[in-house]
């Protein structure tokens, strides 16, 4: 009906056009290959040897630490028995094992509360102080480079002293108690977190920065619009990863005196009061799973 009509026919969509047999596809050159594969065809010799030489420093650095701590494995073998009778012990035996437990939870339930506290305030604490820091010990955003630099070095000075060592000066220095641990941990966490926050400052693109300077906006502006939607989420991550940490180590300085459970932790194991030292792990392993796990739902919320 439609050849009747001398309307033009439907062309066959199998059939190559007229234009594509005049211009056919060109190929290829086999020059022009991935840049990946491209850039393996430049590598010289002399990469190749420089990572067999890196990779037998490595295997050198690792045997001479082996051999520099004496490794023996036959050393486990005795050593994997008596930690196994130690583990034992921490289990309670029988119903009047279980209702001793039970008493010591109650008992420790203070200290292990005090111990969230200590390490909620040491992390608020550490966070108002680096958080402004880190703008200057940031290269990005610091007004003057050798101030950025120096206040690395301090960083990396108070980071390689361990938080143990801060609680033994500030118990000396204002006594015994939780708030001695409370400042030894936010000193501790205080020098981690600017570092973390720095680094994530050098890290912000300048594209959304340069954007908002250009449309005008003013200092808060060009933080609020163009740095923080960059920088939260590492911002978050760190402040909750030290706070995770924090539970350990609070526990940690209560063996000094510093405040929390790790006071009665260190006397339990002292004495071999084991029983009442595997209550005292599972309280600490239970709130350190309640705390990764409200990270995460933090995390979820903020994502």
């Amino acid at each position: 009906m439609s050849s009747m009509s001398g309307s033009p026919p439907t062309p066959d969509p199998y059939e190559p056009s007229p234009a594509a047999l005049d211009n056919p596809p060109i190929a290829a050159p086999p020059h022009a290959l991935p840049a990946a594969a491209s850039q393996r065809a430049r590598r010289s010799p002399f990469g190749t040897v420089a990572r067999i030489i890196a990779l037998l420093l490595l295997a050198w650095a690792v045997w001479w630490a082996f051999k520099g701590i004496q490794f023996d494995v036959s050393n486990f073998r005795h050593g994997v028995k008596a930690a196994a009778d130690f583990i034992k012990e921490m289990f309670p035996r029988g119903t009047a094992g279980r209702k001793e437990n039970w008493a010591t939870l109650k008992e420790e339930w203070q200290p292990l509360v005090q111990t969230l506290q200590m390490d909620i305030v040491g992390t608020i604490l550490a966070l108002l102080i680096a958080f402004p820091l880190s703008f200057i010990a940031a290269r990005t955003t610091s007004f003057f480079r050798p101030l950025s630099w120096g206040i690395k070095s301090v960083l990396n000075v108070g980071r390689a002293i361990p938080v143990l060592i801060y609680a033994l000066i500030v118990v000396s220095a204002i006594g015994l108690g939780a708030p001695a641990g409370t400042v030894a941990l936010a000193f501790g966490t205080f020098v981690m977190l600017t570092k973390l926050y720095a680094e994530a400052l050098e890290s912000i693109a300048p594209g959304p920065v340069e954007a908002v300077k250009a449309s005008g906006g003013n200092a808060v502006q060009v933080f609020a619009f163009g740095m923080l939607p960059q920088v939260f989420p590492n911002f978050l991550s760190a402040t909750l990863y030290a706070f995770e940490i924090n539970i350990g180590a609070s526990a940690i300085l209560g063996i000094v005196g510093a405040g929390g459970i790790g006071f009665d932790l260190q006397n339990d194991i002292r004495l071999f009061n084991l029983t009442d030292a595997g209550v005292i792990l599972f309280m600490l392993i239970v709130l350190v799973n309640a705390v990764d796990y409200l990270s995460f739902k933090i995390r979820q919320v903020f994502s």
